[in-house]
Formats: C-alpha cells, structure tokens, sequence
C-alpha cells in the first residue's frame, strides 16, 4: 500500500490530493470515484495497487501489474459550467509530461488525445469522464495508469503490450519512488486545474501538449468513429479546447473531435 503521510509530504497544493483514499484492489479507481463523487471534496484522490478492468479509450483495456505501477483517480468539481472532457484529458497529459521530464530528465512525449509515450511505446494513458448529477454536470474525474516499476521481462510477459509499452524504470534504469512521482503530479494538475477554473483557459496545459506532441507538424491517417475509410490530413496541433486543428488534401482546415476521430498511429510515431 501506499504511504499516504508521504505524498503529503511531497504536495504543496491547496485542494487536490489534501483528501486521498486508498484500496489494495478495485476494479477500477474511475468506478470507485464515480460511486463516492457526492461524498468527497473537490480534488480528492482514489488510488489503489492494483485494478482488474478499466478502459481507457474506444474499449481499450490498461494492463494492469499489482504492486509496481501507479493507478488513480481525481475528483474535481469546478465552479463553472465548462465541463469540456478535452480539456481534462490534456490537464492529465501535460501535468505527467512535465512531471517526468522534470524529474527523471526523460524525452516523454503527448500523443492525441491522452496517451504519454516515451521512445515510441506506451507508459501513461489518461482518461477523463464527466460526472452528472440531476441530469447536469456535477464535475469531472481524471484516471491515470502509469507503468512505474515494471522490468523489461515483465512488460513482455503479456502479449497485448508487448512490444507497444515501457515503464520509467526500463527507461530510467533505476526504481522510482511512487509516492514522491504522484505528489508531483497532483502539484502540476492543480496548477493546470487552478487556470482552468479561475482564468477559464487552458493555455498553459495547451502549450506543454503541443510542444511535446508526437504528431504536430507531419502528415496522418485518421478514421471517423464507426467508419471504414481513412484519409490523410496534416496536423497543425491542438486549439484551446483540446481537439486537433489540421488541413485536409485539399487545403481546407479542420478541427477533429476526440471523441469521434481514431488516429492511425505508426509504431514509432
């Protein structure tokens, strides 16, 4: 289990985090905040060692490993009516980006709309649901999976990651220490979090997204949500509101939803 005195120890935030519960199993923290939102304060923490489902985008499964990695959930309930899901997403991404760069000096990369990639492979996905209550929005809960302290051999000993995902520890070379990485992480969501709810602007988060992106400035294939046929369309980067700007064949510009666009992604985009 976590040391909960040492990740307060590690914040210097006002909200986020001040309040954290923990379980040894759930079957996912997403689940488990969702079931406990009308009971906790704005910026309480779900964590747990280990979850046997959660999916964190189009139906895709997070593989979990018990006792090595970092899974959580955030409850926040802002005071104002944007509840754009986007938003949370890139809060999520640029928050962990700027944590591992800084901390562990890694090349990490955001990958549209809510992965972390560093080397080409997977080690973070972040996944943002809105919570209703009485038929309107009540607030937010961000999810994150981070592979922490997995070795190489563990990381390949399933065949859905293989190949696709790494852990900090493959790429640092050393053990991470989970509580300081989550207390540093919770520090930069409330700074994004704070700008979002008093200034209503996402720029900062914006700006760490797109200088980190994987896909700006070159040419890819997407999909529309339930179609068949893909196209070629070149990416500019994300606009303010977390979707993706890009020209098509044609010159025109587009702005791409999250929700309804996959994105064809070559192994070492």
């Amino acid at each position: 289990m976590f040391d909960l005195n040492k990740i307060n120890d590690c914040l210097n935030t006002k909200e986020i985090g001040r309040t954290i519960i923990q379980y040894d199993t759930l079957a996912s923290t997403y689940l488990k905040s969702k079931n406990i939102f009308n009971t906790c304060p704005d910026g309480a923490v779900v964590l747990t060692e280990n979850q046997t489902k959660w999916n964190v985008r189009m139906g895709k499964e997070w593989f979990c490993y018990p006792g090595k990695n970092i899974y959580l959930s955030i409850i926040l309930k802002p005071l104002t009516n944007n509840h754009l899901i986007s938003k949370y997403d890139i809060i999520g991404c640029s928050s962990l980006c700027e944590t591992l760069r800084n901390m562990y000096e890694i090349d990490c990369k955001t990958k549209w709309p809510n992965d972390i990639i560093i080397n080409g492979n997977k080690v973070s996905s972040v996944c943002s649901s809105l919570v209703s209550k009485n038929n309107k929005a009540g607030g937010v809960i961000i999810s994150m999976g981070i592979n922490v302290n997995m070795n190489k051999e563990e990381l390949e000993s399933n065949e859905e990651i293989k190949g696709t995902a790494t852990s900090l520890f493959v790429e640092t070379s050393r053990e991470v220490d989970r509580e300081v990485l989550i207390g540093e992480i919770l520090n930069n969501i409330e700074k994004y979090y704070d700008e979002l709810v008093s200034e209503t602007s996402s720029l900062g988060a914006v700006s760490i997204f797109n200088e980190n992106s994987v896909i700006n400035n070159k040419s890819i294939e997407i999909i529309k949500k339930g179609k068949k046929s893909k196209r070629k369309v070149f990416a500019q980067g994300i606009d303010l509101e977390g979707w993706l700007a890009v020209t098509n064949d044609i010159g025109n510009e587009e702005i791409l939803n999250p929700g309804e666009t996959i994105i064809i992604y070559e192994k070492n985009d």
